[in-house]
């Protein structure tokens, strides 16, 4: 990026007083050093990122990255050695190399080994921060370490790509928008569904009333993972366990707990609800015009089957929204989204959208009609918007209202009752033990807003 740019948000940082400094965990752990040439140093249109997470989303990330010319990769980081190896040799292979770098030092930056624009490889996130060379940070880690490390980072002066869900308890979004506004990040969450065209063209035909008023939305996902127990085990050499646990609750290492599994623990995560729960919520969010509000009410019911896991496997709950909408989100509802009105019904999912009746979607929008904000791809949206410094199409206030609905959900089936909402004070109405569940006790060194 130009220097333009990067003065353009230090002079930012400074007039708002706002310190870039983030808090530093306990203790440092060696950092692994491998990397790979990437060539003459990068044209000044190009957007410089570093990547934080490594497993199965971080790698769909890191293929997307190496494919773009406009973004060009500085430094990777993951707490398991495994996966950084595997994305460093990926990046050797994209590069026509044969070799991998290694720096045995510990010190996580460049030494006199390796060429000047080598990518770098970090066990420990926060050396990538000290880059100033870096313009923003894609992060795709478990959901317990989303806080902690979008703060970190948006406090460290970067632009943010954020994974969702956003949060794994609801507070903390309040708290991630709030150093949002104050740094002047640029947070896209990755809900990439607000990016689809069959998305967008499904929530433009219910905000215009095509299918008449909305009467109810019809939100389908699966009910989630069911893992059977296996013994406590070391952790495997190469992966740092409590820095993996981070925020979470010190427990021993069990190969079920770690990895793509981390979603089935309210530890880490909120089971399906919150990981699908986010997309298909979002767009119900999006179509009802409820960006920056929510639900009055939430019931329903939820159960978790026999086995090691925690979040719910099966459930069915009932929201109530402003203008008498009911949306009704469950295990068992029919796949995606169903907007019905009094005129019609529109059914929404990845790939496909149908209307009913047929021709709705043969009668083109008018220039007076609601037009929804465009992007036709997620990362790019969000590099454009690095650039201009406008808002995404998913900005993190709308992250955080969307993902706010899934958390409402799995209080609702841990207290077995009907719940209250107050959007605008993101509060429960006469509920203490419910507004308790808004937040939890997180581990030291690792909360997300540097508690003691």
């Amino acid at each position: 990026m130009s220097n333009k740019r990067k003065q353009t948000r230090r002079d930012f940082l400074k007039t708002t007083g706002k310190s870039a400094a983030w808090l530093g965990l306990g203790s440092a752990i060696p950092s692994i050093v491998p990397g790979s040439v990437m060539g003459q140093n990068a044209p000044s249109d190009k957007v410089v990122v570093g990547m934080i997470g490594l497993g199965w989303r971080g790698m769909d990330h890191l293929r997307d990255v190496l494919r773009r010319k406009d973004l060009e990769i500085a430094a990777i980081c993951d707490v398991d050695r495994d996966f950084l190896l595997n994305a460093m040799k990926i990046i050797d292979d994209q590069m026509g190399l044969d070799r991998v770098w290694v720096d045995g030092s510990g010190g996580g930056m460049r030494n006199a080994a390796m060429p000047p624009k080598a990518v770098e490889g970090y066990a420990d996130y926060r050396r990538m921060l000290d880059r100033k060379d870096i313009d923003g940070l894609i992060i795709a880690v478990p959901d317990h370490w989303h806080a902690k490390l979008y703060i970190d980072s948006m406090r460290a002066g970067k632009d943010v790509y954020g994974e969702k869900p956003l949060t794994l308890f609801l507070n903390q979004g309040r708290n991630l928008v709030r150093v949002a506004r104050e740094t002047g990040c640029i947070f896209q969450t990755g809900s990439q569904q607000r990016s689809a065209r069959e998305f967008r063209q499904a929530c433009e035909y219910v905000r215009n009333g095509r299918i008449g008023k909305i009467e109810s939305v019809s939100v389908g996902i699966g009910g989630g993972g069911r893992l059977q127990a296996v013994p406590d085990e070391p952790a495997p050499d190469g992966l740092d366990w409590d820095f993996w646990l981070g925020p979470a609750p010190k427990v021993p290492y069990n190969p079920q707990r770690c990895h793509v599994n981390f979603r089935w623990f309210f530890d880490y995560s909120g089971g399906n609800v919150t990981d699908w729960g986010a997309h298909h919520l979002d767009i119900t969010q999006w179509g009802l015009g409820m960006d920056r509000s929510g639900p009055l009410s939430v019931e329903g019911a939820a159960e978790v089957s026999p086995g090691y896991h925690t979040t719910f496997t099966s459930f069915d709950f009932t929201f109530e929204y402003p203008n008498d909408v009911k949306v009704y989100f469950g295990n068992k509802n029919k796949g995606g989204v169903t907007f019905k009105g009094t005129k019609g019904s529109i059914w929404v999912t990845r790939g496909e959208n149908k209307a009913d009746p047929e021709g709705i979607f043969e009668e083109p929008l008018t220039s007076s009609d609601i037009r929804l904000y465009k992007s036709d791809n997620h990362m790019q949206n969000w590099l454009d918007c690095v650039k201009t410094r406008e808002k995404p199409v998913c900005d993190i206030e709308i992250g955080h209202r969307s993902v706010s609905v899934c958390h409402l959900a799995n209080i609702c089936g841990m207290l077995k009752r009907k719940l209250y909402w107050d959007a605008e004070n993101e509060l429960f109405k006469n509920d203490k033990e419910a507004n308790e569940m808004l937040e939890r006790p997180e581990r030291a060194p690792y909360q997300h807003m540097g508690r003691s």
